[in-house]
């Protein structure tokens, strides 16, 4: 098999994993779709160079993912908690509870993470 074809394989196997974790964890309410936050941070991923991942397999792809891309999701991760709290207790006057702040960066970081683990994997299969 072409390597070619097996990044494409690889991307789509890590754009399911996207779909599923996204859809099952959380949900957006009464038609079950994925929520906004799981959309919004794939676009602030693509934003933030998300595909951008070096490596010559698909192993070193991944561990490039990670590591290459820590300080994004640090970074990611305290812009989305800072406009949480600064929602909840500045717009909404509510105290933060831990479990919706968690939900709201958990959401975030593993949808980015995703997104940049498929776009890299096709833009591999691209080259």
């Amino acid at each position: 098999m072409n390597n070619k074809y097996l990044y494409m394989v690889v991307g789509a196997i890590v754009a399911v994993v996207w779909f599923y974790t996204g859809h099952s964890a959380y949900y957006a309410g009464e038609a079950n779709a994925l929520s906004d936050s799981w959309w919004y941070a794939m676009v602030l991923a693509v934003g933030l160079g998300a595909g951008s991942t070096g490596g010559d397999d698909v192993v070193s792809i991944f561990v490039e993912g990670i590591k290459g891309y820590v300080s994004t999701m640090i970074m990611l991760a305290i812009f989305i908690l800072v406009a949480h709290l600064i929602y909840v207790v500045g717009i909404k006057g509510a105290t933060p509870e831990i479990a919706d702040v968690a939900k709201a960066i958990i959401s975030v970081v593993v949808s980015a993470f995703l997104t940049n683990m498929t776009l890299s994997y096709l833009k591999k299969a691209n080259a």
